[in-house]
């Protein structure tokens, strides 16, 4: 067997104590503000832990499930270890946690004293202690158990990476395709669009937020972040893609999260070959995805969900985000990029109002209403025709 095709992670024990302190690091390592860090600061944040990395799920465990954690560790009943894999974060080699996040916030919650323990059958006598109302040898024998650590470090490759979490993946509770793709294919692109997704859950009452329909489980599953990309890819790429497959072969893009998919790869081997242009093409990537956004606020004006059927009078209960009507926005707004369109005057409310209007007269026309029509919604061949065929003078 090639070498080439080995991994071989290393497996080390390591105390609660040294694994709360690397993940502290990790937490405050996520809170600098300057993306370029000295030499020292690289050195001191050097392993640190990131706890919950982009395509980790959100937090669900409750304080009875986390307290039965640490009452198997006090009792020394084994837990099962934690999967790392080695990461380059604003230049520091850190490690990202790609199994036992609920593992390991348990443990950092409660040695931080954020709940008391709850409903332990055997240690009955420490309900409702803080980790400082312990005693002082319970407290060291918490600090200093083992758990045992499994790391993965220098992947040869992206594709050989994502196989390898796939396959992991086949064996424990599944992450969504989009999670796995947002643990493989790290980009500053990506960080961004998790961000985005993340200001949008914080805000939801933005128009905004209700543009993208945002929800926990959209935002906890990826899809929001999915759909972003899919725009991304559009507004950068168009709706006609065409790309090479793992033999060098060019194929066609013709389904939606294919976009997703070679829009992260692009973006995460782009930066992986350190790009003479790459802090422009990443500023001009994020300085298009707020005129796009803007556009997107300036139709949310007049009917609050713009990626939905309601942007041409349909209303469809409980689908307010509908990925063929994203295809067509980002494909008509890269459409009026090309012709140079000035988006200022493009998007008073007398020009957006006429531009609605004749696009809801040309989605009730068009394939998406044609009872006949059988095929995928997001058919980019039928959104390439409708971008085409739309024509609108400012």
């Amino acid at each position: 067997m090639s070498h080439d095709f080995k991994i071989n992670p290393t497996t080390i024990g390591l105390t609660w104590q040294t694994v709360f302190e690397r993940v502290q690091l990790g937490y405050e390592l996520q809170e600098l503000k300057e993306d370029e860090l000295t030499k020292q600061q690289i050195v001191k944040f050097n392993d640190a832990i990131i706890i919950s990395p982009d395509y980790q799920r959100e937090y669900r465990s409750s304080v009875s499930d986390e307290s039965s954690l640490i009452e198997s560790a006090l009792i020394g009943i084994p837990i099962p270890p934690i999967f790392l894999a080695s990461f380059k974060y604003k230049g520091v080699q850190v490690l990202n946690v790609v199994d036992g996040q609920h593992r390991l916030r348990a443990f950092h919650r409660f040695f931080s004293n954020s709940f008391k323990l709850t409903d332990l059958s055997i240690e009955s006598n420490k309900n409702n202690m803080f980790f400082d109302d312990l005693d002082v040898d319970d407290i060291n024998t918490l600090q200093s158990r083992d758990i045992s650590t499994i790391t993965f470090r220098d992947f040869p490759g992206k594709d050989f990476e994502l196989e390898i979490f796939n396959r992991y993946n086949k064996g424990t509770k599944p992450l969504t395709p989009q999670d796995i793709r947002h643990a493989v294919y790290d980009s500053k692109v990506n960080e961004f669009v998790n961000k985005f997704c993340k200001e949008l859950m914080d805000h939801p009452k933005d128009p905004l937020s209700k543009a993208y329909a945002i929800s926990k489980d959209r935002y906890q599953k990826k899809t929001c972040q999915e759909n972003v990309f899919v725009i991304l890819s559009i507004i950068e790429d168009g709706v006609s893609q065409e790309v090479l497959d793992k033999d060098g072969k060019p194929k066609k893009i013709y389904k939606s999260p294919q976009y997703a998919e070679y829009y992260m790869e692009k973006k995460s081997r782009l930066e992986m070959t350190e790009h003479d242009d790459l802090d422009a093409l990443t500023k001009k990537t994020f300085d298009q995805f707020s005129k796009f956004n803007d556009f997107i606020k300036s139709i949310a004006r007049h009917t609050e969900f713009p990626f939905s059927k309601e942007i041409y009078g349909v209303s469809k209960r409980g689908n307010k985000f509908q990925v063929s009507i994203s295809m067509i926005l980002a494909g008509l707004f890269r459409k009026l990029n090309i012709e140079d369109v000035d988006f200022l005057s493009f998007c008073s409310d007398e020009n957006i109002g006429r531009f609605l209007d004749l696009l809801s007269e040309k989605l009730n026309d068009s394939y998406l209403e044609d009872p006949d029509y059988n095929a995928s919604t997001t058919n980019p061949i039928e959104v390439q025709k409708f971008v085409d065929a739309f024509e609108f003078q400012v």
